[in-house]
C-alpha cells in the first residue's frame, strides 16, 4: 500500500489556485468549468467549493494572486536596481522584470481575461484594488512624477498586446516598431 502524504488547507488553496490560473488565463471566468480545475489538482467539486464558496471567488482569488506575481516581481526589479539608482533606472528595471514575466503567456491571459471581467462590479473592484497596489509601488519605488508612472504604464499594457499577439517573432517594420522592449533587437 502507498503512503499517501497529505497537505495543508493553505497549501491546496495555493494549488488550487495555480491551477484555476492556469484554466481561467485560457477559459476565463465564464468559459471555464470548475471541474476541470478540480480535476487537475485531484480534488472534488464540493472540496474545492468548501475552500473558495464560489467560482467567481476563485476567480478573485486567480486575479489577485496574478497581480501579486508582478508587484513582487517589481519589488525584486526595484531592489535589484539598488538604492542608489534613479527613476529611469528603476523604471527600466521593473519594466526589463516585467518583460521576462511576459514568458509566462498564463499570467498574461490571466491579466487579460481579469480586464475583460471588469463587467463584473465586485471583480472590477478587485481589479481596481490590485491595480491601485501596484501604481502604488511603482510610484513609491521609483519616485517617479504621475505622468511618467502613466507613460510607464502605457508601455506595460502595450508589452501585454505585443504579447498576446506574439509579435516579437514576426519580421516585419509594424510589429518591430509596436516592441517596446525589443523592437530596436529585431531589427535586422
Amino acid at each position: 500500500m502507498r503512503a499517501t502524504t497529505r497537505i495543508s488547507k493553505d497549501e491546496r488553496r495555493r494549488e488550487i489556485i495555480e491551477a484555476a490560473t492556469r484554466e481561467f488565463a485560457v477559459g476565463g471566468l465564464n468559459g471555464t468549468p470548475v471541474g476541470r480545475i478540480a480535476e487537475s489538482v485531484g480534488v472534488s467539486q464540493p472540496y474545492l467549493f468548501q475552500l473558495f464558496g464560489t467560482k467567481k471567488e476563485l476567480f478573485i482569488a486567480a486575479v489577485r494572486r496574478s497581480f501579486e506575481r508582478t508587484v513582487a516581481a517589481f519589488r525584486t526589479a526595484a531592489a535589484e536596481a539598488g538604492e542608489d539608482a534613479g527613476t529611469e533606472a528603476v523604471l527600466m528595471e521593473m519594466g526589463l522584470a516585467y518583460h521576462r514575466l511576459l514568458d509566462d503567456r498564463r499570467l498574461l491571459l490571466m491579466q487579460m481575461q481579469a480586464y475583460a471581467a471588469c463587467e463584473d462590479e465586485e471583480i472590477r473592484d478587485v481589479v481596481r484594488e490590485e491595480m491601485l497596489r501596484l501604481v502604488s509601488f511603482v510610484r513609491s519605488a521609483s519616485g517617479a512624477p504621475d505622468a511618467a508612472v502613466r507613460e510607464w504604464l502605457a508601455q506595460g499594457m502595450l508589452m501585454n498586446v505585443v504579447a498576446a499577439m506574439d509579435l516579437t517573432g514576426v519580421d516585419a517594420d509594424w510589429a518591430r516598431m509596436m516592441c517596446p522592449v525589443t523592437g530596436e533587437a529585431l531589427q535586422k
